[in-house]
């Protein structure tokens, strides 16, 4: 199981995920619910974030969010595994600069599925992944598939992953409108996943981060029926009355997707900036930066 907080409830197999917590420069939260279509969650999400003052970690927090595909209980399978390998292999000293450790995180969670895959009746499963962890005052996000990461500042939402999906590569090319890939038929055909192939491309976004940032993953069952617009709106709001914490948020955006007919599971993690001093703290990122022996 992927280490968080003791207020994590996970149903095993299908069903819900739930997880948040409150540190000392940054709060957040993870939920994740079948919805009200498929019969099960092949949708996975995990964290590492100690709540242990940032300046005793060996590197940054980690949140990772995968959506799995595959049939029967594959998808299921795949995203799971994929979440799990990236957090051990995070919390067991993933080597080098923030970079460099997130690729080779997500590079080992790549070989897992794509070596489960070659089992019985989970053959040609596959899942995206988008990762982020936060290191000094930047953040770093890995992304395979087309799960999603939001940056919402102020009232502004920046959609800082690309999608590796047909319609995507369409839209690039100015081949179809946006308006024709919302329904087009090919708008859940991957171009990227893991455990596709052997080796796999990650993409690695480098960012800064400022107090009061909010960053939003989601997997496509939210962010297909979610406007950019309603996520700026619920993450600016983090704070206030309205929408108290990332856990409020979080469930509020799932909420928001599952009462408009998603039809897919439906994932959010949010994370909101509340310093504007390092994460971790100095002596964690020399340790998180040291040399290899």
């Amino acid at each position: 199981m992927y280490p968080v907080e003791d207020n994590e409830e996970v149903v095993e197999g299908n069903g819900r995920i739930d997880a948040h917590a409150v540190l000392g420069k940054l709060s957040w939260a993870l939920v994740s619910e079948p919805g009200k279509v498929r019969p099960h969650n092949e949708d996975f999400a995990g964290a590492y974030a100690p709540t242990t003052p940032d300046d005793a970690w060996d590197r940054g927090p980690l949140w990772v969010l995968a959506d799995g595909m595959g049939g029967h209980a594959a998808g299921e399978v795949a995203s799971r595994l994929a979440v799990e390998t990236v957090v051990a292999n995070w919390t067991e000293g993933a080597a080098g600069a923030p970079a460099a450790a997130l690729r080779g995180a997500v590079r080992s969670a790549n070989t897992v599925v794509w070596d489960a895959g070659k089992q019985s009746g989970q053959k040609g499963m596959g899942t995206t992944l988008c990762a982020l962890t936060l290191a000094g005052q930047e953040l770093f996000i890995a992304n395979v598939g087309d799960s999603r990461a939001y940056r919402v500042r102020g009232e502004e939402c920046t959609q800082l992953t690309t999608d590796h999906s047909r319609v995507a590569d369409m839209l690039r090319m100015r081949m179809i409108t946006a308006e024709q890939a919302a329904n087009h038929p090919a708008r859940s055909m991957l171009t990227r996943s893991l455990g596709a192939d052997f080796i796999v491309q990650v993409d690695i976004i480098k960012d800064a981060i400022h107090k009061d940032d909010a960053i939003v993953l989601c997997s496509d069952g939210l962010w297909d029926v979610v406007s950019r617009a309603d996520i700026a709106e619920v993450a600016a709001a983090i704070g206030t009355p309205a929408v108290p914490t990332p856990k409020d948020a979080a469930d509020r955006l799932v909420d928001t997707a599952i009462e408009r007919g998603t039809a897919d599971n439906v994932t959010a993690v949010v994370v909101r900036i509340t310093s504007d001093r390092p994460i971790p703290a100095a002596g964690g990122r020399r340790l998180f930066f040291r040399r290899r022996p």
